[in-house]
Formats: structure tokens, C-alpha cells, sequence
């Protein structure tokens, strides 16, 4: 009787554990469904790093998925800041918000059932810190969570220290492996830094892919590319995909600072190249503008293609 004890007993926490990912793995391409497939027609918020500004995100009809950044800092909720650190909204330099990392995530499921949060992680410490929140809140993130941090110094020669790739990717996947791993290079440029060309280099890439491997990566991954530097170089972006070995799932987060330099009939070739069901586009108003969603090319997505492909070989078979 002893014996069989503690088999079942293995077996109903394996269940649950199953049922809890279940409740909790959501794909945006199925969350949104009147996207029927297109990524890049998900729309995005960007910032959402205090109270004001996520009060009207989540109550706003057009907004999808929310961007906010993680710190660790000093909570202003008070006339007198708090002395403790905590993970917080803000973006460096800042080092106090109104909004804590607890307080945005509560917020977001009591209010909403229809929108999905990318949590971008600026330290490591600000990932370590939060750990235990995520834990905390996760059998309650029933939209698609992405999970980001830039984990590989990139182009243009790029200086700003990246997270660790190890212990990131490692945390992710003991916190919250069903999350959609979001994961970049460090960039330099745009109209702050002064440059207007550059591309991410296959060493870069090669980096990136590496870690994955090496650290047994199996869900979902996003790769974020700054839009001016990717639209670079199609090749190498389509070699990153194709590349991604760990995951079946690879899929393209293009985004764009105001003011960056981007060669737009490159960026929609290589939307056309790669397919609107493996890109989201998080870039600003006047670059979306500038980018045709309705032309054919770039509507059809790879999927698409395949199943017209496969559709064409039966018709000719039968001839």
C-alpha cells in the first residue's frame, strides 16, 4: 500500500503542474484571433510605467499588449519615498515610480481579461528580485505574458551592459516557462547616439542561438530587432530564425525608437521574407504609417504559403 502511495502521489503533482501551465500558456496569435494570424496588426503600448499612464492603457479599446520596464528602485507613493528597493515601473535612469512590478501585475488581471504585458528587465538584480512576485501571480497570468531582457551586446558596437544571458534564461524557464521569452541585443543608435547605419553581425546572432542551445531552451521565443538595423540585412534575420533550433516557435519583435533612421521598402521586404505571422511590430505611429499591411506580399504570411504550396502540388498531381 506504502508502495503505491507515493507514485500516485507523483503522478497528482505532475497533473497539477500540467493543469496550472495549461491555465496559464497563451499564444497571441491565439489570444487575439481577430488578428487572424497577422502579428504585426497586434497593437502595442509602450512605457506603461506608472499609475496614470496604466489606468488609461487598460482602459483603452485599441491597446493589446503593454510594455512596461522593471527596476530596481524607491516606490513614491508617499510625499516621502520609501527607503526600500523593489522592482518597480521605470525606465533608467529613473529610480522611482508610483508603480511597483506587484501593483502593475495585480492591477492588470483584476482589470483586464483581453490585453497580454511584455515585462522588459533591465538587470539581472531586477529579474532576481522579482522572481518571487512572478511565482506569486502566475497561476493568474491567463494572457500572454513575454518575459524580455537584451542578454547579448549588439550592434552599433553597442556598450551598454546586457543582462546575463545564463542566469536569465535559466530564471525564466524555473519561473515561468510558459511565458513567451522575449530576448535582444544591446544597440547604439538612432538620433541620440548619432548613428544612422549599422546591422546585427552573424557573430551577434551566432551568440545569441548559442545561449539558447546551451541553456536547453524549449519554450516560445521573440527575438526584439531594432527596425533600422534589421532592415539591414534580411538575410542574417531570416538565419536567426531558421537558426533557433530550441524552439519551433521563433518569431520577430521589431521595434523602432523615434527618430531612428529606417529604410522602409527594406523593412517591408523583409516582412514580405519572413511572414506577418512570425513578426509583431512594435514601432511608432509615423514608421507603422509608412508600412503597407494590405499589400500581398506582406500579408502572406509563411504559413499561408506552405499550405498554398502544398494546395498547388495536389492540384498538378491530379492532372
Amino acid at each position: 500500500m506504502a508502495g503505491t502511495a507515493i507514485p500516485t502521489t507523483i503522478f497528482l503533482l505532475a497533473a497539477t503542474q500540467a493543469v496550472m501551465c495549461n491555465m496559464v500558456s497563451t499564444e497571441p496569435r491565439n489570444f487575439f484571433p481577430d488578428v487572424k494570424g497577422n502579428l504585426t496588426k497586434i497593437v502595442w503600448a509602450h512605457a506603461v510605467n506608472s499609475k496614470a499612464e496604466l489606468e488609461a492603457v487598460l482602459s483603452s479599446d485599441d491597446i493589446m499588449m503593454l510594455e512596461a520596464d522593471v527596476v530596481m528602485g524607491k516606490l513614491n507613493e508617499t510625499n516621502n519615498s520609501s527607503v526600500t528597493e523593489i522592482p518597480i515601473m521605470a525606465h533608467p535612469p529613473a529610480e522611482e515610480s508610483d508603480l511597483s512590478l506587484e501593483e502593475f501585475l495585480n492591477s492588470t488581471i483584476q482589470s483586464n481579461g483581453t490585453k497580454g504585458i511584455k515585462l522588459d528587465f533591465k538587470s539581472i538584480q531586477a529579474f532576481n528580485k522579482s522572481k518571487p512576485i512572478l511565482t506569486k501571480f502566475r497561476p493568474n497570468l491567463k494572457f500572454p505574458v513575454f518575459i524580455n531582457a537584451d542578454i547579448i551586446p549588439g550592434p552599433v558596437n553597442a556598450t551598454t551592459t546586457p543582462v546575463n544571458a545564463n542566469d536569465f534564461l535559466k530564471g525564466v524557464m524555473e519561473t515561468i516557462p510558459e511565458c513567451i521569452l522575449s530576448v535582444g541585443w544591446t544597440t547604439r543608435y538612432g538620433k541620440k547616439d548619432g548613428v544612422t547605419e549599422g546591422r546585427y553581425l552573424p557573430s551577434q546572432i551566432k551568440m545569441m542561438t548559442d545561449a539558447l542551445t546551451d541553456n536547453q531552451v524549449k519554450q516560445s521565443v521573440t527575438y526584439p530587432v531594432r527596425a533600422g538595423l534589421a532592415a539591414n540585412d534580411i538575410e542574417v534575420m531570416k538565419k536567426l530564425l531558421n537558426g533557433t533550433t530550441t524552439s519551433s516557435n521563433a518569431t520577430l519583435t521589431i521595434w523602432s525608437s523615434e527618430g531612428d533612421f529606417v529604410d522602409v521598402a527594406q523593412l517591408k521586404k523583409l516582412m514580405a521574407d519572413v511572414g506577418v505571422d512570425k513578426i509583431y511590430l512594435d514601432v511608432p505611429e509615423d514608421l507603422r504609417k509608412q508600412i503597407n499591411h494590405s499589400g500581398a506580399p506582406a500579408a502572406l504570411g509563411s504559413a499561408t504559403m506552405l499550405v498554398t504550396s502544398v494546395v498547388l502540388g495536389l492540384i498538378l498531381s491530379t492532372l
